[in-house]
């Protein structure tokens, strides 16, 4: 896809016409998709079905033009395949039957069959290519080591990981075995979406900002990197993206990755003067698209000025949040299209 503004951006291009695409484009803001996912009784239900993925991937596209597609799924699609079983709640989130706390537990993990068991997911990548007919790159993705294996430890999400950093002190070798065996599979996965025709990839760590700078450098980092190495054969560009991480930008821009995501609390203006040679994606807080249309075209021409002589993909800081107005997405795009 040569003529892929985003692509390009990726590989470095400075322009003055940004790309913008936003994370969690395909949800529940739009109606269209709520009219799909309204059809199936659970979460996974409606992510295994590769008709159903790959038309709601599609609607941000037609809907708003943007310059990237990402694959409609899950980070978690992954852990059912070494064995632990995920559910969904409504208003709870996913829960892990069997959580994964002791040497004997991660050393009866499965080696995934990843073709086999995700077969789905490369149904709905085909399906989705189909209906982009080559006019958008299309986008891949996995969760980090560390956020996976932090579901698989904590068994739901957690919000200060404590059973992930009690096993990482308390028994150093079986967490290694653990996230080796996670970020093996992980890299593989993020190969699969990218040799079933993904265009671009994306590793998103969304608890990575949890930890300090030393806990990362020994957690997360060595597993992170050996996911994406595993990935880079393919020769597609691969950001990465962390929430509620700024302190750790120096730890990330040591991964072997394309372009690096920033949250909204990290500063935009800095990270740009202090790695002048780096892709940032980003940044704009996602709460934004609540406010009035002249303040979200505002804020978005801020990003842009600071942006005009850089290679730069627009986004907001996370994704877009429950709720939020169409009217808003829009005025965000809008901003971006007729900026310069």
């Amino acid at each position: 896809m040569p003529e892929s503004l985003f692509l390009k951006t990726c590989n470095g291009l400075v322009s003055t016409q940004k790309p913008v695409w936003f994370m969690r484009q395909a949800g529940r803001y739009l109606p269209e998709y709520m009219e799909v996912r309204n059809q199936f009784k659970t979460f996974l239900d409606f992510v295994r079905d590769s008709e159903a993925a790959a038309k709601v991937t599609v609607q941000p596209v037609d809907r708003f033009g943007v310059d990237a597609a990402i694959l409609f799924s899950d980070i978690l699609v992954l852990l059912p395949t070494l064995g632990i079983n995920v559910n969904f709640f409504l208003g709870i989130g996913p829960q892990i039957e069997n959580a994964i706390q002791t040497e004997k537990a991660i050393a009866e993990l499965k080696d995934p069959n990843l073709e086999k068991e995700l077969f789905y997911t490369k149904e709905a990548i085909e399906k989705t290519q189909n209906l982009l007919k080559g006019k958008t790159p299309l986008l891949g993705f996995i969760g980090g080591p560390l956020t996976l294996a932090s579901y698989a430890i904590e068994g739901k999400t957690s919000k200060d990981l404590h059973q992930v950093k009690k096993l990482f002190y308390q028994n150093p070798n079986a967490y290694h075995s653990l996230l080796m065996k996670i970020s093996e599979a992980a890299g593989e996965y993020l190969s699969l979406q990218a040799k079933w025709g993904c265009d671009a990839l994306v590793v998103m760590d969304s608890w990575a900002g949890h930890l300090s700078v030393e806990d990362y450098q020994k957690m997360a980092f060595p597993y992170s990197k050996r996911a994406i190495e595993i990935a880079k054969s393919k020769n597609v560009p691969i950001l990465h993206y962390a929430n509620g991480a700024g302190h750790l930008l120096q730890e990330f821009l040591k991964l072997p990755a394309s372009g690096f995501g920033l949250d909204w609390r990290t500063s935009l203006e800095n990270a740009l003067a202090d790695h002048p040679n780096v892709t940032f994606q980003g940044n704009l807080d996602p709460a934004t698209l609540f406010a009035p249309k002249e303040i979200i075209q505002r804020r978005v021409r801020e990003i842009l000025e600071l942006t005009k002589n850089r290679p730069h993909i627009m986004n907001l800081g996370h994704g877009i949040l429950p709720g939020t107005p169409i009217e808003g997405v829009q005025a965000f795009i809008d901003a971006v299209r007729k900026y310069g």
